[in-house]
């Protein structure tokens, strides 16, 4: 067997592939959307907060992750005063797009946050069960996300760099 890179003009005989083998999840169109435009498998989607709507004071990016039917959060922040801060000083923007996930049909809420106070944090990771099991930190916005339903879903050991993890977080919605 060889290897092949999909462009344009081969995306037709995979969406076909697709389509004969797994009938039930693609039909054509469907599985040719997939391979050759990310507005059927993935889009942005985002709010801020401001006195105006001029003057932003803070902001939520989502990535809508259809194919999961989850949005998930690529980026946040809040100026507080010149001082960047995270999701808890961003509550009403997570309500908005709760409220959004939940109009499209979506069933999760996905987000991640560095390890930087987690006991993990600087560590080899070499069983991820067991650090999910005994994760603690203090944080205010780890404690914030806990509060509002969202749970560690995994970690993603070195998504940064050597002993600078991600936890992975979910709310069923």
């Amino acid at each position: 067997m060889n290897v092949y890179t999909l462009t344009t003009d081969t995306i037709p005989a995979v969406a076909q592939l697709m389509c004969s083998i797994k009938p039930d999840w693609w039909d054509y169109d469907g599985a040719y959307g997939q391979l050759s435009n990310i507005d059927e498998t993935i889009k942005t989607v985002g709010w801020y907060l401001g006195e105006d709507i001029d003057h932003p004071k803070g902001w939520i990016l989502c990535r809508e992750l259809i194919g999961y039917r989850a949005l998930e959060l690529e980026c946040s922040g809040f100026d507080d005063n010149g001082s960047f801060k995270l999701e808890h000083k961003l509550g009403e923007l997570f309500d908005v797009a709760e409220k959004y996930a939940r109009e499209k049909g979506y069933m999760t809420f996905r987000s991640g946050i560095s390890s930087v106070g987690f006991n993990i944090h600087g560590q080899e990771i070499n069983n991820i069960p067991k650090a999910i099991e005994e994760l603690t930190c203090d944080r205010i916005d780890y404690k914030w996300y806990l509060e509002n339903g969202f749970r560690v879903i995994g970690i993603q050991p070195n998504a940064y760099e050597r002993g600078f993890h991600l936890i992975m977080l979910g709310k069923e919605i």
